[in-house]
C-alpha cells in the first residue's frame, strides 16, 4: 500500500462536543504542523451548515482532507458533506461516547492521532439514510433515545458520562413503551430498537461482531421487553457484550440483517442518530445511504481484512 502524504487540511471542531479539553486538539495540530501540514477551519455554526462547508471544500479541491474534531454528531456532519466528493475524513475523538474512534481503534494520545491522519490508511465506509438525511453510525429508537432526549447538554459538557445517570433513573421510572417496528416486511412491537453499522455502541461497548464500520452491513437489535426488569436485562447484556449475537442474548431480543425498516408510524417514538436527539417518528430508515472515504490506522485495515478472511473460510 503507498504511503498517503496528506498535508493541507480542513478542520470542523465541536467546541461543544464531550467534556471540555482542548488539550487533545491542540496537541494534534501542533503535531501535525511540526510535520509541515497546513491546517484551516471551517467556521460552522450547525450540522448543516457544517456539511455545506466541508462539500463547498470538496467540490473546490482546497484541501488533501478534512477532520472532524468532535464527537459522532460532528463526523456525521462531516462525512455527510464529504460523502458528495473523495474527500478524505480524519477523526479526532472529542466527545463523550467516541463510537467512531472506538470502532477503528484510534488512540486518543495526540502524537497517534497527528500520525494517522497525516499518513493513516483510507477506507470506503457505506452509510444510510433516515427519512433521506445521511447517517454512518447507528439509529436508536424508544428507550435509549428517551434517554438522549432528556440529556442536558451544559451537564454532558462538564461530566462527560455522569451526565446520563438522571435521564436514565427517570426513564426506567416512567417504564416501558412500545411502538411499531417493520424490517424488510417482518413486524414487531419493540421497546427499544437498534439499528447499527458499527459494532461498538455508546463509545466501547460492543454490540455485535456481524457488522462494523467498513463492512457496509446494517444491522437490527430489536428489543420487545414487557418490564422494565426485562429492559433492565437488555441493558446489562448489552454491557457484557451479549445483547447483539443471537446466541446469547435475552428473550425477546432480535438480531437481523435488515436494508429497510419503518419506525412508529402508528405509535410515535423518540428518535436519536448517532448519540443526538432527533426528534419523533414516523421514521424510514434505508440501508443504502452514501459512501465516505474515512481515514483509519493502519492496523485497523488489517482487522478487516482478517474479518472478511475469516468470514470466507
Amino acid at each position: 500500500m503507498p504511503l498517503l502524504m496528506r498535508r493541507r487540511f480542513a478542520l470542523v471542531f465541536n467546541s461543544t462536543a464531550g467534556v471540555a479539553i482542548p488539550r487533545l486538539l491542540d496537541g494534534v495540530l501542533a503535531g501535525m504542523q511540526a510535520r509541515g501540514a497546513d491546517i484551516f477551519q471551517l467556521a460552522a455554526r450547525n450540522s448543516a451548515e457544517a456539511a455545506e462547508r466541508v462539500a463547498d471544500a470538496g467540490r473546490r479541491g482546497i484541501c488533501d482532507a478534512v477532520i472532524a474534531a468532535g464527537g459522532d454528531g460532528t463526523f456525521r456532519a462531516v462525512a455527510t458533506g464529504a460523502a458528495e466528493s473523495d474527500l478524505p475524513v480524519g477523526i479526532v475523538p472529542l466527545g463523550t461516547g467516541n463510537v467512531i474512534a472506538h470502532e477503528i481503534g484510534l488512540s486518543r494520545r495526540a502524537s497517534d492521532v497527528a500520525h494517522v491522519l497525516l499518513e493513516g490508511s483510507e477506507i470506503g465506509v457505506h452509510g444510510g439514510t433516515i427519512n433521506d438525511s445521511p447517517f454512518f453510525l447507528m439509529v436508536g429508537a424508544g428507550f435509549d433515545a428517551r434517554i438522549v432526549a432528556r440529556l442536558n447538554y451544559r451537564t454532558k459538557r462538564a461530566l462527560g458520562r455522569g451526565a446520563y445517570g438522571y435521564p436514565v433513573l427517570r426513564t426506567f421510572a416512567e417504564g416501558v413503551q412500545h411502538f411499531d417496528v417493520e424490517l424488510d416486511g417482518r413486524r414487531f412491537e419493540a421497546s427499544w430498537l437498534i439499528l447499527s453499522f458499527a459494532s461498538r455502541y455508546g463509545g466501547s461497548f460492543v454490540l455485535t461482531r456481524e457488522t462494523g464500520v467498513g463492512r457496509d452491513g446494517l444491522i437490527a437489535v430489536v428489543i420487545e421487553a414487557r418490564s422494565r426488569f426485562a429492559i433492565a436485562a437488555s441493558a446489562v447484556s448489552l454491557a457484557l457484550g451479549r445483547l447483539g449475537h443471537p446466541k446469547t442474548c435475552p428473550r425477546g431480543v432480535h438480531v437481523l440483517p435488515v436494508k429497510r425498516a419503518l419506525i412508529g408510524r402508528q405509535s410515535t417514538v423518540s428518535l436519536e442518530v448517532d448519540g443526538d436527539e432527533a426528534g419523533l417518528s414516523p421514521a424510514e430508515v434505508r440501508a443504502d445511504g452514501p459512501r465516505v472515504r474515512l481515514i483509519v490506522p493502519d492496523t485497523y485495515v488489517a482487522d478487516l481484512t482478517n474479518r472478511r478472511t475469516n468470514r470466507v473460510t
